[in-house]
This record gives C-alpha cells, structure tokens and sequence, in this order.
C-alpha cells in the first residue's frame, strides 16, 4: 500500500488539514481506526467494501464519512487509488449543506449532496489527472468553489482548547470556561463537528496513544502520557474501539 500526505493551499489551511492518496498495488483489508474529523473520498481506481461482520458494503465512488467511534474494517481491491481530504473538525460543515450529527457513525454517498454535474466534472477531472498533485488540485478547486458559510467562533475556541490538550481536558470546565452549559456546547458541537465535545476528545486522546505506540517503554507509560488514568482505563478504551487487545493489535500494525 502506497500513503502519501500532502498539504493543502493557505486559502483551505482553516477547514482542511491535509489530503491523502492511498493506493494498493494487491487487494487489502485493514482496520481503520477512529478520526478526528469528517472524511471526503474520491475514488479514482478499483473499489472499497467496508466489511462488518458478516455484512459488507461496497462503498460509492464519492464519499463523506463521520466521525465515529469504533474502527471499522475496510477491504480495498487490487489497483485502487483515492484521494482524501482530511477536514479539520469543524471544516466539512462550511462546505455541506447538512448537520453534521446526522454523519456520526456513517459514509454517505456524496452524490446526496452535490449536484450531478459538478460531482461527475470532479470525478472526470479527478480520473484523468496524471499524478498525485494534479489530484489534489482537482479537489481543492472543487472545495474552493463550494465554501459558504463561516466559522462557529465559540466551536473554534473549543476545538483548540481540545487539540492543545490532546483530548484531556475536561468539558466541564471547557464549557464553564467559554460561559455556556455542556449541554449547548454539545448541541453546537453536534451541528458542526458531528460529534460531542466528550466524543471527540476521546478519538483525539486515542489518536495521541497510537503515535506514542513504539516511543513508550511499556503500556502502563504510554497510558500516562496519553493521558489515560492508568493502564487499565486505557486498554478499556482501547477494547470499546477495536475490540482487541492493545498489545495484539498494535505489533500486529494491521490497522490506519
């Protein structure tokens, strides 16, 4: 499997963090774990099949996926190629016309929500497009053309204070901080990022243990780090995830 990141332009830097090619040369199947943010994917070569237990779905070739979280099983055919964007958490909602609660836990076909001619223009643009740069251009110029609507200020101020602490901090405080009830900031939360302030803490925080994975010495310290009460509290978390054993599944590497 081929993964590359790629920045995105200055005029995109607030709603998009980065855009990913993923391609496989061989047919794969891998465990996907939680993000942080709302996904769109542009297929450009083969197919995908999101596989849940003995259930499989083979995915369109245009996609939003919401935030969730539990990982999930995806099966990619030999010769596939797609372009992500990788929004920041508030990003997706200025460019979709949806709220983005209604994405928790999903992927959606993006032919819902954008007209067929533009989505059919970026699909062919997108398939005749030579390299991986030219990829990302297609799908900057077609964000560029749909952004709309503004930033919420007080979700913003939320989110950073929830990244600087790497999904530690506590809401309570958060929301007592930014004077409004927990309640209102998850109702606000939920319209824009597509999930609650606890959720998304709680996939940042996981997200942070996984990149510690290989620095720490063992998992008791990596728990620490990651903020975790103990080594206990996080292989809890991390079985409610994946279902799996820490230890099991990360020397395995099997997973995004």
């Amino acid at each position: 499997m081929r993964m590359r990141l790629l920045p995105t332009t200055l005029a995109l830097a607030d709603q998009v963090r980065n855009f990913v090619i993923v391609e496989t040369a061989e047919a794969a199947t891998r465990l996907l774990m939680p993000e942080p943010s709302i996904l769109l994917g542009i297929r450009y070569g083969g197919y995908a099949e999101q596989l849940d237990g003995p259930k499989t779905r083979r995915l369109p070739q245009t996609t939003l996926t919401g935030l969730r979280d539990t990982a999930r099983s995806m099966h990619t055919s030999a010769g596939g190629g797609i372009v992500l964007a990788a929004f920041r958490p508030a990003g997706a909602a200025q460019f979709f016309d949806l709220p983005a609660e209604g994405l928790f836990g999903t992927t959606i076909d993006l032919a819902s929500l954008v007209a067929d001619a533009d989505l059919a223009g970026l699909c062919s643009a997108m398939t005749a497009a030579g390299d991986d740069l030219q990829r990302v251009n297609c799908l900057e110029r077609f964000l560029l053309a749909r952004r709309r609507r503004p930033a919420d200020t007080l979700v913003s101020e939320a989110l950073r204070a929830i990244e600087k602490s790497v999904g530690t901090i506590r809401i309570a405080a958060l929301a007592s901080d930014l004077g409004v009830s927990v309640d209102w900031l998850a109702k606000r939360f939920r319209r824009t990022v597509g999930a609650t302030p606890k959720q998304l803490a709680s996939i940042i925080r996981m997200r942070h243990a996984l990149s510690l994975y290989g620095e720490a010495s063992s998992l008791t310290q990596l728990s620490v780090q990651a903020g975790y009460a103990d080594q206990s509290h996080f292989i809890r978390e991390f079985r409610s995830v994946t279902g799996q054993a820490p230890r099991r599944l990360l020397k395995g590497g099997e997973y995004c």
